[in-house]
């Protein structure tokens, strides 16, 4: 087969030769092939391009190598005369070759020819019949779904492997970008962001970052954190998947932040979830309720959904228990209607909430004649209400009521009792504080002891003492009034970001040092966590305008009035609104107080 192919090579020759009595030169006899030199010793260059391309370009040169070196090159060298034009070492030629997805030739055509027409058409003739290719991959490819190379052959020792290059036929970026981010191609969408970069285009970094953040991602935590970094740019459209994030628990915090950026009432947000939710989506929006007020969000229009959620008996005692919490926790002015309506309510433990939280301080007697039918109950919930209740209302005058505690089998009541005496002063209150310390029940005991330990009065403190010498108590008790109690553990949140890999770029940025901060995203964002990805290009966003070079210097670079700023140039990004620190003087939960 390679000799009919060199056959045919020496034939195509020997046509075009006599058609130019210019250079025609005689072929030489057979017989003389024996005296022609052979071709140079010098080795063929290795393809040195690097990455997918250079392995895509070194697969191709193995299918060409073959048919130009032994089946053209050698031919022509035991053919003709060294002096022959197909054999001056001169001669090269490069070759558009475009090939299909599927490794078949699309087209071939001459780009820059040799001067010799026989040596330009083997160059072609031997890139057609080395089809099929290897399929190219996807870096390779272009836009326009082919591979483009541009192929030099050339009659001296490089041979097939003389700069091959890959070109490429791309759409502009903004119609390319979307594509490319889509696939997931996010070097190939950074190489160009970075081509444009050279030309001082920050706009197209600027469209990359909005949709490397708009993408769904594999895990809803990243794709949630995304949408806040798009909403701290402003981004309304993040609205509604930011309002989805508010009934998912993973994700809450970081919706009602992002919401707030926009401005967007939380209350508003919540309402539907609140109210026609299933009990686990009500649980996390009421969750949501409460963190938007520990990060300063008014929550008063919040109000009517926890009432209805309160007051429906069809939904479990404890969601509607969270639900009256956070209405007497963060609306204490506006709670009493709620809990009168409540106090009859079926469920023990709303009840016993709401029975509690009716109780006035101070009121004396006559809440106290209220309450005391409610320490027979057969709810141990509503005794414990009433318990408490009595103490606050009556303070030293309850103290006396409370006998039926010693009968209590379950802690509730005495804990209730507990915390409500922690607020007195008097001895009488520490001496019953300290009798609590004696029972045979470590739940009591503890609740006693802490009481103690929070008060300051003499009385308080006579008992602290008395306790810290007796060898009766339980361990973890004499350490609370010793003391050395461990504090309660509190699951440490888990990092979003730990920052160390991205300090470089953030000092870039903090120094407006766009352009370099720019560079940094383009060579190493395919290799950060993405966390740390959302992390880079949130803060790109709200990046500040850059630094300016010097007063000469800015001067003269300053545009004449009236001429509009360039595209893509940014903004000042407006500083973010401040969380107002979380109010701590704010009233305990009654559903705490109870330890329901």
């Amino acid at each position: 087969m390679l000799r009919t192919l060199g056959q045919s090579f020496v034939a195509v020759a020997a046509v075009g030769l006599s058609s130019g009595a210019a250079r025609a030169t005689p072929a030489a006899p057979a017989k003389a092939a024996v005296a022609v030199a052979a071709p140079a010793s010098r080795p063929e260059p290795a393809i040195a391009t690097p990455g997918q391309a250079g392995d895509y370009l070194r697969r191709v040169h193995d299918r060409l190598h073959g048919r130009w070196t032994e089946s053209f090159v050698k031919t022509v060298a035991s053919t003709y005369a060294p002096t022959h034009v197909l054999n001056s070492p001169s001669l090269e030629t490069t070759v558009a070759l475009t090939i299909r997805w599927d490794g078949t030739v699309a087209e071939v055509t001459t780009l820059r020819g040799s001067g010799v027409p026989e040596f330009d058409r083997a160059a072609m003739d031997v890139a057609r019949k080395s089809a099929p290719y290897p399929l190219p991959p996807q870096d390779v490819v272009s836009d326009d779904s082919y591979a483009h190379i541009e192929w030099t052959f050339a009659r001296d020792h490089r041979a097939c492997a003389a700069r091959p290059v890959v070109t490429r036929v791309d759409d502009p970026l903004d119609v390319s970008l979307p594509r490319l981010v889509r696939v997931n191609r996010i070097g190939e969408a950074l190489r160009r962001v970075g081509d444009a970069l050279k030309t001082g285009n920050e706009a197209g970094l600027d469209r990359f970052a909005r949709l490397y953040l708009s993408r769904t991602m594999p895990d809803p935590v990243l794709t949630v954190s995304a949408s806040v970094a798009l909403a701290e740019a402003g981004d309304r459209t993040q609205t509604a998947r930011l309002r989805e994030a508010l009934t998912a628990r993973p994700t809450m915090e970081m919706a009602v932040r992002g919401l707030r950026k926009l401005g967007v009432d939380i209350c508003e947000s919540t309402r539907e979830p609140l109210t026609t939710g299933r009990a686990q989506t009500r649980e996390v929006a009421v969750a949501a309720v409460r963190f938007a007020a520990r990060e300063g969000v008014d929550i008063g229009g919040c109000l009517p959904a926890l009432s209805t959620l309160a007051n429906d008996g069809t939904q479990p005692g404890a969601l509607r228990v969270s639900a009256l919490d956070t209405i007497l926790t963060l609306q204490p002015a506006s709670s009493r209607p709620v809990v009168m309506g409540l106090l009859e309510d079926k469920d023990p433990a709303v009840r016993g909430v709401a029975v509690l939280a009716s109780v006035r301080k101070g009121a004396g007697r006559p809440e106290m004649y209220r309450l005391a039918p409610l320490l027979h109950h057969k709810a141990v919930e509503v005794r414990a209400a009433a318990s408490a209740g009595m103490v606050r209302a009556g303070g030293d005058l309850a103290l006396e009521q409370l006998y039926l505690l010693a009968r209590e089998t379950d802690p509730r009541p005495a804990q209730g009792v507990a915390i409500e005496l922690a607020q007195l002063h008097s001895r009488a209150s520490a001496e019953f504080l300290g009798k609590m310390l004696k029972r045979n029940n470590v739940a009591v005991q503890t609740a006693a002891a802490k009481a103690l330990v929070a008060r300051k009065d003499a009385g308080a403190r006579a008992e602290v003492e008395s306790a810290k010498s007796d060898d009766q108590l339980p361990r973890d008790v004499v350490a609370i009034v010793t003391g050395q109690a461990k504090p309660e553990k509190v699951a440490a949140p888990v990092p979003v970001n730990n920052g160390a890999t991205i300090e470089p770029f953030r000092a870039l940025l903090n120094e407006s040092h766009n352009a370099e901060a720019a560079a940094w995203i383009v060579e190493k964002l395919p290799s950060l966590e993405p966390n740390d990805g959302i992390a880079v290009m949130g803060a790109w966003l709200v990046r500040g305008p850059a630094a300016k070079a010097s007063a000469p210097a800015a001067k003269a670079a300053a545009p004449a009035p009236g001429t509009p700023a360039p595209v893509g140039t940014p903004s000042p990004a407006a500083a973010p609104d401040e969380a107002p620190p979380a109010d701590d003087a704010k009233a305990a939960p009654a559903s705490a107080a109870l330890n329901l």
